[in-house]
């Protein structure tokens, strides 16, 4: 496993997309191999397959038409072979000034010498005390 900064700049490129509300990215940018899911922070969001992740996300991205700015947090990918794998905690800033604090995944495979992303997952995280009503060794 090495280190992947081309990954990294391909998840930056994703969030320009996103920023600047180019939905046509995730219909070209997603793997169209079977096994793709995109998953969001609302519970509904859940895309299996690249017709409807693709038709989701893109419509999403469109929908929020430039209005969120994303930071990368930490971000850092991997690579081994033709797969790779990045991670962040990204903030997305809204218009309104509101910092939103996210958790990405995003797994991606090497196809025709372009990454395409197979698994895309955004999560907004919530203290255990909240999520399961006791707390837990962090």
């Amino acid at each position: 496993m090495e280190r992947a900064p081309e990954l990294e700049d391909v998840v930056r490129r994703w969030y320009a997309a996103i920023a600047a509300g180019e939905g046509a990215f995730a219909e070209q940018e997603l793997s169209r191999q079977a096994g793709v899911l995109v998953v969001g922070t609302d519970p509904r969001e859940w895309w299996p397959g690249y017709d409807l992740a693709a038709a989701r996300f893109a419509t999403q991205i469109r929908e929020l038409g430039g209005q969120l700015r994303a930071a990368p947090g930490d971000l850092r990918a991997y690579r081994e072979g033709s797969v790779g794998w990045a991670a962040d905690q990204p903030t997305f800033h809204l218009p309104d000034g509101t910092a939103l604090a996210l958790r990405l995944t995003a797994v991606f495979r090497q196809e025709a010498g372009a990454w395409r992303c197979v698994q895309w997952h955004v999560s907004v995280g919530i203290a255990n005390e909240e999520a399961l009503g006791q707390e837990l060794t962090v």
